[in-house]
């Protein structure tokens, strides 16, 4: 896999099934991670379509405070009681040099503080030997149009499990 020369190791860790986490070396909202969890599929198309993958692995996009009861105003442009949106761009099936499939996601998701004005979100995942690998690559809109889209592209598209 491709890693961008401005990264690092992030010394924490988002999920506790994380392999690895990379964050920009000048904003913390730009980071690369990958995790690792069994699963009794053998291969990605035993999780179904797409569309169901996606929603059994929304974790990773975050959780709403709204589903734990949490009651806001109209905020950042939202409307009563949401306080985030996410929108899907494109989702494709790709193989590897052996034929692997991977379900690929591109992902806008927007949230009620403004920050950078959303964050682009690219998603792969496919199974290996009785593990479900994803890698996530989040890189704010403003940085993914200054630049940042070339290297999170690279290392999106070049993520292989053997």
């Amino acid at each position: 896999m491709y890693s961008p020369s401005t990264v690092s190791d992030a010394i924490s860790l988002s999920l506790s099934l994380s392999l690895f986490r990379y964050e920009d070396n000048f904003d913390a909202v730009n980071n690369l991670i990958v995790t690792i969890n069994p699963t009794s599929k053998s291969k990605i198309t035993d999780f179904g379509g797409q569309d169901a993958f996606l929603n059994e692995i929304s974790y990773i996009l975050g959780n709403s405070a709204v589903a734990t009861g949490f009651e806001s105003k109209s905020e950042g442009g939202f409307k009563a009681n949401t306080i985030a949106a996410a929108s899907i761009l494109g989702t494709s099936v790709r193989k590897d040099k052996e034929g692997k499939e991977y379900y690929t996601y591109e992902i806008l998701t927007r949230t009620a503080d403004g920050d950078e004005g959303g964050r682009h979100q690219l998603i792969a995942a496919t199974v290996s030997k009785g593990n479900l690998y994803i890698i996530k690559i989040q890189a704010g809109d403003k940085r993914w149009f200054k630049g940042a889209k070339t290297e999170c592209l690279g290392a999106w598209e070049s993520f292989t499990v053997v």
